[in-house]
C-alpha cells in the first residue's frame, strides 16, 4: 500500500463535525500530545486528475509560519467507488478562519486587511517558488487566524497541485466564490490564479463578508463554466475610503486576464507594502472618520449630506482636541459612486497619513 493508499487509523477521539461548504471537517483530540487537531475530508475523485496532487510527504515538510502545518494525511476506509475520500489533519485554531470571524459578527480595519494578505502572500510566495505548488482553493476559509495578523496562516491544501516546468498544474472542479475564471475550463492554472483568489479575499476583508446563502452552486458553476468569476457586480463594490492605489491592486489580482494580474506573490506584497491608508470606519450613516496615521488623537471625517433634490454634499473636517474644522471645499456629487467622491475620500486619506 502507497503513501496515498494508506488508511486512516489515527489514535485521535473525534469530538464533533463542523459544517464547512461541501466538505465535511472533525476536531479531534490528540491524548498523547494533548492537543486539538482538525481533519478535513475530501473527496479525490472531484479533481479532474488526481496525478498531480501533492503527496503527503511533501504536505508534512512544508515548515512556514504563515502556512498551516499538515501533521498527516490518510485514506478514509468505507466510501463507494468512485469516491476517494482523504482526510487532511491540522492544528486547530481557536479562532477559526476569517469566515468564521465574519460570523460572529466581526469586521477588520484597512491596516488588519493588508497586514493578513501579506501573510497570505508569505505563505503562498512559499508554496509556489521552494516547493513547486499551487494552492488551487484559496479563500476565505482557508485563512486561519491566531491573534496575530501577521501570523495569518494559510491552511486546507488538499487540492493542492504541482506545477509543471510550465508553472502550469491541472485545472479542478471545486467551483466557489473565490475562484478564477479559467479554474474549471481554462488549460490550466498557474500563480496568477491563486493571486486572483487572494484578491478576492482582500476585497471581501474591505468590503464585509459576502452573502454566501444568496449564492446557488448552480450559478457558481455557470459562471466559472462560462469563464467567468461568480461574484455579482454588486459585490465588486468597494467602500468609498478605498484609496486609489489599494484599488488598483485589487483589479490588478482579480483581471480576467491571467497574464494581465500579479504573476508572483512577491510582486503582488511589494504593491501592498506601499500601500498608506487610514482605518476608515463607517461611525453613523453617511459618516465616515479616521485617525491620522502618525497621531492618534487627530481624526478626519467625510460626512454626506443629503440634498432635496438628490445627491449629496460631501463636507471634510478634521479634529485636533473638542472641535471640528472644515479643511476644504465642500463638493457637490450625484452619488457616492461617482468619480468626485472617490476624488474627496482620496483627499482625506491623504490628509490622514501625511
Amino acid at each position: 500500500m502507497n503513501e496515498r493508499e494508506r488508511q486512516l487509523t489515527l489514535n485521535y477521539e473525534c469530538l464533533h463535525s463542523m459544517p464547512s461548504g461541501l466538505r465535511e471537517v472533525r476536531v479531534w483530540w490528540d491524548p498523547v500530545l494533548e492537543n486539538w487537531l482538525v481533519g478535513k475530508r475530501i473527496d479525490l475523485s472531484e479533481v479532474h486528475d488526481s496525478a498531480d496532487l501533492v503527496e503527503p510527504r511533501v504536505m508534512e515538510m512544508i515548515d512556514h509560519p504563515n502556512v498551516v502545518k499538515v501533521r498527516s494525511v490518510a485514506t478514509v476506509a468505507g466510501f463507494p467507488a468512485p469516491m476517494r475520500v482523504v482526510e487532511v489533519i491540522m492544528p486547530y485554531y481557536e479562532q477559526g478562519s476569517v469566515t468564521d470571524a465574519f460570523e460572529r459578527g466581526e469586521r477588520f480595519t484597512a491596516s488588519q486587511a493588508l497586514r493578513i494578505i501579506r501573510a497570505a502572500l508569505q505563505g503562498l510566495a512559499e508554496m509556489h517558488e521552494r516547493h513547486g505548488i499551487l494552492h488551487r482553493d484559496v479563500k476565505s476559509p482557508n485563512l486561519f487566524l491566531t491573534g496575530n495578523a501577521d501570523t495569518v496562516k494559510l491552511g486546507d491544501l488538499g487540492l493542492a497541485g504541482k506545477m509543471d516546468s510550465t508553472g502550469k498544474a491541472p485545472c479542478v472542479n471545486a467551483p466557489q466564490l473565490y475562484a478564477p475564471p479559467e479554474l474549471i475550463v481554462g488549460d490550466g492554472v498557474t500563480r496568477a490564479s491563486d493571486l486572483f483568489s487572494l484578491g478576492v479575499v482582500l476585497l471581501e476583508l474591505l468590503r464585509g463578508r459576502f452573502d454566501y446563502a444568496s449564492y446557488s452552486t448552480t450559478h457558481t458553476v455557470d459562471a466559472l463554466l462560462r469563464g467567468r468569476s461568480p461574484l455579482r457586480e454588486e459585490d465588486l463594490v468597494l467602500p468609498v475610503w478605498v484609496c486609489r492605489s489599494l484599488r488598483k491592486i485589487i483589479q490588478k489580482a482579480m483581471n480576467h486576464e491571467p497574464a494581465r494580474r500579479f504573476q508572483t506573490a512577491r510582486a503582488m506584497g511589494d504593491q501592498i507594502a506601499r500601500i498608506k491608508i487610514a482605518d476608515w470606519q463607517e461611525t453613523d450613516k453617511g459618516v465616515w472618520e479616521a485617525p491620522f496615521l502618525r497621531y492618534s488623537h487627530k481624526r478626519v471625517r467625510v460626512t454626506a449630506e443629503p440634498l432635496h433634490g438628490g445627491g449629496f454634499t460631501l463636507v471634510t473636517q478634521k479634529r485636533k482636541s473638542a472641535a471640528w474644522r472644515r479643511v476644504d471645499s465642500d463638493v457637490t456629487v450625484t452619488d457616492l459612486r461617482h468619480q468626485q467622491t472617490l476624488a474627496v475620500f482620496e483627499k482625506a486619506n491623504s490628509l490622514a497619513v501625511s
